[in-house]
């Protein structure tokens, strides 16, 4: 009988679907959780497109790191093999959340800086979706492609990056899972829900600090309640202040000759 290997995904096996599935929900959960306690505090929609931004971001990060673990465990070079996909599935995860968080953040900030360049309106600010509801969908699927391309180049680099040290990430890999491969379903849960779940939580509150509006865009966020202490800078706007108080703080200088002016020692 041939030894059986944990797998990330099986046609025939319902239960890896609902992994998945709990795992997506577990990371688009600490996104609303993350909205209730910013300041400021986005708008309901624009929290929305952020989140599935970062959601269609999510899937499409999941199912690649399954097709990384698959092909990896396939055609993984040197002296030691490791054909557990859900540990090569762990390892690009790892990488990803890591040193492909770092380069899809420096990307991302690339790509801000030519489209300012360039006059690439849609892709100028993260997360502003200003104007009429067909020109704010515009914006978000613009930067949902954006979003897309720059994590296909980062994982293309973690493929690069996973192959070259293989024979290292193998031995490492079957010395971190072995002692729970002989349950598949275990390991496969371990893999997918609580070794990712608290790498989520990071990753998806880091980035979504990049992908969303900072503070100085007034169509992305609440306007403050009036009995709450929070102020936000646009409250500070001169023309949010009472023109009669402005008025009475306003002096002028007495005209006083220098040559009247003495000094003290």
């Amino acid at each position: 009988m041939e030894d059986e290997y944990c797998v990330v995904y099986s046609v025939d096996d319902s239960f890896t679907s609902w992994v998945q599935a709990i795992l997506a929900f577990i990371g688009l959960l600490s996104l609303y959780l993350k909205r209730h306690f910013e300041r400021p505090k986005r708008t309901f929609m624009t929290w929305f497109l952020d989140t599935s931004k970062q959601g269609i971001g999510a899937v499409y990060a999941h199912v690649s790191n399954m097709a990384i673990a698959a092909l990896i465990a396939d055609v993984s070079w040197g002296d030691y093999e490791l054909l557990d996909e859900c540990a090569w599935y762990a390892i690009s995860f790892l990488v990803d959340t890591s040193i492909g968080l770092i380069f899809s953040l420096l990307l991302l900030g690339i790509l801000n800086g030519e489209a300012k360049k360039r006059g690439w309106k849609t892709l100028e600010h993260n997360g502003a979706y200003d104007g009429q509801e067909l020109d704010r969908y515009k914006i978000w699927s613009h930067q949902v492609l954006a979003w897309i391309v720059i994590l296909t180049i980062v994982r293309g680099l973690n493929l690069i990056f996973i192959w070259a040290f293989s024979p290292f990430l193998a031995r490492a890999g079957d010395l971190l899972f072995g002692p729970i491969q002989e349950d598949i379903r275990f390991e496969l849960l371990f893999v997918m829900i609580i070794f990712p779940g608290i790498l989520n939580l990071f990753y998806f509150w880091i980035a979504d600090h990049h992908l969303k509006a900072d503070g100085s865009n007034p169509h992305s966020h609440e306007q403050p309640e009036e009995n709450s202490s929070y102020l936000s800078a646009e409250d500070y706007d001169a023309h949010q202040i009472p023109s009669s108080f402005t008025s009475s703080l306003s002096f002028e200088l007495p005209n006083i000759p220098l040559e009247r002016v003495r000094t003290m020692v």
